[in-house]
């Protein structure tokens, strides 16, 4: 099964309610991209999530932060993701 591990840190797992996901994939590779939409789609789709107050969207979250597949930066316009990859979503720390 093509499946693809998201680590999620700071506020990426606050908005996601959770710090790890599996993602499965219909095709492997895909685009970063899809993944992230994917992604979005996922925990939208899920449980309601819980009163955060302010907290943002995941969606707001992930369109700021740096992307690392296998513990390597990756470009969301450029990245790839394929079957067993890990893929962790490091939104802005201190500010920036």
């Amino acid at each position: 099964m093509n499946a693809v591990t998201v680590r999620l840190y700071a506020a990426a797992a606050e908005a996601a309610g959770t710090h790890q996901l599996k993602l499965h994939l219909a095709e492997s590779p895909i685009p970063l991209q899809h993944l992230i939409d994917q992604l979005n789609h996922t925990v939208l789709a899920s449980a309601p999530a819980p009163d955060h107050g302010n907290s943002p969207s995941l969606e707001r979250v992930c369109a700021q932060s740096s992307f690392l597949v296998n513990g390597t930066r990756a470009a969301v316009s450029r990245g790839q993701v394929a079957s067993g990859d890990v893929v962790d979503v490091l939104p802005p720390f201190a500010g920036g």
